[in-house]
C-alpha cells in the first residue's frame, strides 16, 4: 500500500511548499500538490482561491503574478508559493506526483510542468470537466476521480473518464462498497485523509492500494 503525501505532509511541514515537498520525499511513495493558475499566468502550487488565511498576504491567487506570490511568507515560514515547475523540479525520480486541478483549463499544462518526474503521475480533481480536457497518449499519467457525496454518481464519471484510480474519502469504505466495485473495474483505490495507524490496517486489510495523508507518521 503506497502512502501520499498529502499537500507534502501539511500536518508536519507548511503545505504546497517547496520546503515541504523536499522534506516529504524521503517518506512518501507520491506528493500530491494543489494546482491553480495565478494571474501572470503560470500555474502555481496553492490549495485556496485566496491567499489570505495561509500567507501574510491578500488577495486572489489568480489576480497575483507569480513573483507576488513567490515573496509571500506561507505559514511564517519565510517559505513562497513555488510555480508547478519550481516543485515539479524537487521531486526526484522514483517518487511519483499527484496533481490536483483546483480549476479547469489548466490539466495539459499541469502535465507538460510535471514531465521533469520520472515516475507516475497522478491528475485528480473533483471536475470531471477539468479531468476531461486532458489530452495525453503518455501510458504513465493516469486520472484519478475525487468522489464526493454522491458514490454511485462519482462512480459512474470514473468509469466514462477511464480512470486508473478512484480517489475516496474514509468513510467511503465503512458506508459503501466503493473499494470492491472500482477493483472490479480495475480501477485502483487511494483513501483520504488518513491520520490514524489503525485505519492504515484495517484499510489494508480491505484491499485498498494507497492512503493519502496529511503526516508519514501513519506507518
Amino acid at each position: 500500500m503506497r502512502l501520499i503525501a498529502h499537500r507534502a505532509f501539511a500536518d508536519r511541514y507548511p503545505a504546497n511548499t517547496l520546503v515541504a515537498i523536499e522534506n516529504a520525499v524521503a517518506d512518501a511513495d507520491v506528493i500530491e500538490l494543489d494546482v491553480r493558475r495565478c494571474g501572470s499566468g503560470e500555474l502555481v502550487v496553492f490549495h485556496d482561491e485566496v491567499v489570505d488565511r495561509a500567507t501574510d498576504g491578500s488577495g486572489r491567487v489568480d489576480e497575483l503574478p507569480l513573483s507576488r506570490l513567490e515573496a509571500l511568507d506561507v505559514h511564517g515560514t519565510g517559505t513562497g508559493v513555488p510555480s508547478l515547475a519550481t516543485a515539479a523540479d524537487a521531486i526526484p525520480d522514483g517518487t511519483g506526483i499527484n496533481l490536483e486541478l483546483k480549476e479547469r483549463g489548466i490539466a495539459n499544462e499541469a502535465i507538460a510542468a510535471a514531465s521533469t518526474v520520472d515516475n507516475e503521475v497522478i491528475v485528480s480533481s473533483f471536475d470531471g470537466e477539468a479531468l476531461d480536457q486532458l489530452d495525453t497518449d503518455d501510458p504513465t499519467v493516469e486520472l484519478a476521480y475525487l468522489f464526493g457525496l454522491n458514490t454511485d454518481e462519482d462512480f459512474e464519471h470514473a468509469l466514462a473518464l477511464d480512470c486508473g484510480y478512484i480517489h475516496v474519502h474514509w468513510s467511503h469504505w465503512l458506508l459503501t462498497d466503493a473499494i470492491e466495485r472500482a477493483h472490479d473495474a480495475e480501477m485502483k483505490v487511494n483513501v483520504w485523509t488518513i491520520d490514524s495507524s489503525i485505519a492504515i490496517g484495517l484499510l489494508e486489510r480491505a484491499g485498498v492500494d494507497g492512503v493519502i495523508a496529511d503526516s508519514p507518521d501513519v506507518l
